[in-house]
């Protein structure tokens, strides 16, 4: 893997070849075409947008192959276009294809007319061209390719045709003949602006006017003298002034009216309608009715996989196979070995053998502070006396595996509980997206999100939550406002259980019958859709619309898929294991100095005051935020050991789903907001998730329980 960061201005001696175009038009599936599995995945700097890039050889030349975000304008309205936008004007030199959708070319044109404008050689591909074929939309590529003035070709990039050719014209591309013609008192301006900025641009002078004008002024605000921001500025306010109607909308009327008469010219359609499966099930989708079906099979399908598959079968086998029976026992037989200090192990039998090479000058009597150091899995017997220098090799020992050593619980958890259950939802994840899916859940679930402030979009990071919200975080990325990106990563740390903790859940509710499933639902959903609504009253910032287009549903290709989830494995062994090795190592500090039990015995009354619960009830909750479905797992030993009746059931379910997560999450959510809102997050969902669920307890016990 190559492991140079996305977005960087100046990448190596290698040249860029930039690919570019709107949402869901098989961009990524021409980068995977081009690239192979050379792929790596990085944040843009300065922003949380993700980039991919590449590397490969084209004609003989290296070259760095950039995968820019979906944009439907560089007049960016979203973090995601102004990072495409920043790439663009950030690599003047570089080859750029431009990727369409055959059966949408109007709207594939309002870039290209940007493209265009900022005088940004390009190729143009028409891809998915067999699905234009078959609904009876026709483009003549000769013939927008002579209006354009850059090359035009036809694709279908799934079954890679079209792929070489498309890449090669990119490599051969110059400047598009095509103006955008404007009134002429905003082409007049547009001249004055572009005359007042200095001759060093990276994009043409009166492109990057237009976009001014048109509103995106952030990179000409970074990049050019002020005196000279003073004169456009004051251009643009005369500009403004001559008319009622904003200049940004006059520009987007002129440009469209110009792609609209361009269109007449280039295509046309004899609304030939198809009735194959992939049409009846693209219909069926959005639908109000049908489509609950389709999506209640597909979450249906996703639980079963991932579920079952993922969190049971492939969890069982790591865990309890392969690491609990032959890797910890392995590790802490050669770390033994190694150290040579005797003890009762909690992952050995309870038998040891004494062996201790005593060093007189450096024996010291076990006293009870160093019985606490040595921790009470240490059986030393009486008259032993051991060195400093033998505690302090203990202390690494237990550092790697002890109770909470980096093997035994960091990488045991990391790969033998989390990684099979992400990477079966990676793999779903996968193909709900290559099936071109994924935007109708949006739109199914559009309306009951605008109730939170979010829209549809909102529902692709809580479907990844039931699968890890560590990672469901970082994807909260895709949704375009800062404001969203904060309310659904706060709904997804305060409801949303991981696939590991909601199979220990399902199987605890399962034992209170229907009334205690209701209770538990319920609560959830309606705590969720509150603090949701509370939340889009509260935060500042902004609201954006769902704007999608509903790609045809199609056959998920193999290649595409193994592409994509190795990919997002990759970055989870990057991003996520090392959390893990943190929160571990926070867990033993925690230990060593007694806080962990200080912990415990602060929490007990409100555990066992507020909640109703038992004592030991409070060591579930504590290692719930350190490792959640081990907490959920807490509770379902005191479950089936008979110590939680099915009120006190439902009571420590709603409390430990409505739980922060686990610390790895916390350690996320100050990555991708700040630190700041990762704390006062984590103060607000510690006694809300309490509160919450005392006011369940007493509310069953008013209505007399279940």
């Amino acid at each position: 893997m190559h492991s140079h960061s996305a977005g960087t201005t100046e990448i190596d001696s290698e040249r860029a070849f930039v690919l570019v175009g709107n949402p869901n038009v098989g961009k990524s599936v021409f980068f995977n075409q081009i690239t192979g599995r050379y792929v790596t995945v990085a944040n843009y700097p300065g922003t949380t947008v993700e980039i991919a890039t590449g590397k490969t050889d084209l004609g003989g030349t290296p070259y760095t192959i950039i995968d820019t975000p979906g944009v439907n304008s560089l007049v960016p309205m979203s973090e995601d276009e102004a990072v495409t936008r920043d790439i663009l004007l950030s690599q003047p030199h570089a080859a750029v294809l431009q990727v369409a959708d055959s059966k949408n070319t109007r709207r594939a044109l309002i870039v290209s007319a940007q493209l265009a404008d900022l005088g940004v050689p390009f190729a143009l591909a028409l891809n998915m061209s067999d699905e234009a074929d078959s609904r009876g939309v026709f483009v003549d590529a000769e013939a927008l390719q002579s209006a354009l003035g850059v090359p035009v070709t036809r694709s279908v990039a799934v079954r890679n045709d079209g792929v070489d050719s498309a890449v090669n014209a990119a490599l051969k591309a110059e400047q598009s003949s095509f103006r955008t013609i404007l009134p002429d008192e905003i082409e007049i301006a547009a001249g004055s602006i572009a005359a007042a900025l200095p001759d060093d641009l990276p994009r043409d002078g009166r492109g990057l006017a237009i976009s001014w004008l048109s509103g995106d002024d952030d990179w000409i605000r970074v990049n050019i003298e002020p005196d000279a921001i003073a004169e456009i500025e004051r251009i643009r306010h005369e500009t403004e002034n001559q008319s009622t109607e904003r200049i940004s909308s006059r520009i987007n009327q002129a440009r469209l009216d110009q792609i609209d008469r361009l269109m007449d010219d280039v295509s046309y359609s004899n609304a030939q309608e198809t009735t194959s499966w992939a049409t009846h099930l693209a219909s069926w989708s959005t639908d109000p009715v049908k489509g609950l079906v389709v999506l209640g099979l597909a979450l249906l399908a996703t639980f079963w996989f991932v579920g079952l598959l993922g969190a049971g079968t492939a969890v069982d086998t790591l865990e309890t196979l392969i690491f609990g029976r032959y890797l910890s026992p392995s590790a802490v037989t050669v770390v033994d070995w190694i150290f040579q200090f005797p003890h009762t192990h909690l992952l050995e039998d309870n038998e040891w053998v004494l062996s201790l090479p005593l060093t007189p000058a450096h024996e010291i009597p076990i006293t009870e502070s160093v019985k606490d150091v040595l921790g009470a899995d240490y059986q030393i017997p009486a008259g032993v006396a051991l060195s400093w220098f033998q505690i302090a090799l203990k202390f690494v020992h237990d550092v790697l595996v002890g109770p909470y050593g980096q093997f035994t619980m960091a990488l045991s958890y990391g790969f033998a509980i989390v990684l099979p259950i992400v990477g079966f939802f990676f793999i779903v994840f996968s193909i709900l997206e290559d099936s071109g899916y994924l935007p109708r859940l949006a739109v199914m679930s559009n309306r009951i999100f605008r109730v939170m402030g979010l829209n549809g979009k909102a529902i692709l990071p809580m479907m990844l939550g039931l699968g890890c919200d560590t990672m469901a975080t970082m994807t909260s990325r895709i949704l375009a406002t800062t404001k969203e990106r904060v309310i659904v990563t706060l709904l997804l740390a305060l409801g949303v259980p991981c696939s590991a903790q909601l199979g220990v859940i399902l199987g605890m509710v399962a034992g209170t019958g229907l009334a205690g499933a209701v209770w538990w639902i319920g609560t959830v959903a309606v705590v969720m859709l509150l603090v949701g609504w509370l939340a889009s009253k509260v935060l500042p910032g902004e609201e954006s619309d769902l704007i999608l287009e509903l790609p045809a549903l199609r056959q998920p290709q193999m290649g595409n898929i193994v592409i994509k989830t190795v990919a997002r494995v990759e970055w989870y062994l990057k991003e996520v294991v090392p959390l893990f090795m943190l929160g571990t190592a926070v867990l033993f500090v925690l230990d060593l100095v007694g806080a962990l039990s200080v912990i415990e015995r602060m929490a007990s009354p409100l555990v066992q005051g507020w909640l109703g619960l038992p004592a030991k009830a409070t060591e579930a909750f504590l290692i719930g935020f350190l490792r959640r479905d081990y907490g959920a797992a807490g509770l379902l030993v005191l479950h089936m050991d008979g110590l939680l009746d099915p009120i006190q059931t439902v009571v420590s379910l709603v409390t430990i789903t409505l739980f922060v997560p686990c610390i790895a999450n916390v350690f996320i959510i100050a990555k991708e907001r700040n630190v700041g809102t990762a704390i006062w997050m984590t103060a607000f969902i510690f006694p809300f998730a309490f509160l919450v669920g005392g006011l369940v307890r007493h509310a069953m016990l008013f209505v007399g329980g279940i």
